[in-house]
């Protein structure tokens, strides 16, 4: 093997490695934008599940306090049940209004 075939193998080594190295570099860089991307979207995501939890929660505080108002207040319950349902006592007459 001559000089000129050693420098020509070296040189293909060489190139090899630093084709390998760029690929390497540019699929960790396309994994890498990839996965920040993948944060973001679930980090928004996440963002919006608490939120939607803080107005269920919300919501359960006030049926649990109407709900304790039914259970424990009769004028409460029946306030309720003459305007919901349109009840009415016995011998009551009742005008319903629509809006």
């Amino acid at each position: 093997m001559g000089k000129r075939e050693e420098k020509l193998r070296s040189k293909a080594i060489k190139t090899f490695w630093v084709t390998l190295t760029v690929g390497i570099a540019i699929f960790t860089l396309f994994v890498s934008i990839r996965t920040v991307g993948d944060m973001i979207e679930t980090n928004r995501r996440r963002s919006e599940m608490e939120q939607h939890i803080g107005e269920l929660e919300a919501k359960i505080a006030r049926d649990s306090m109407f709900i304790k108002q039914l259970t424990t207040s009769p004028e409460f319950l029946e306030s309720f049940a003459r305007e919901q349902y349109h009840m009415q006592r016995q011998g009551e007459t009742v005008y319903i209004l629509e809006e």
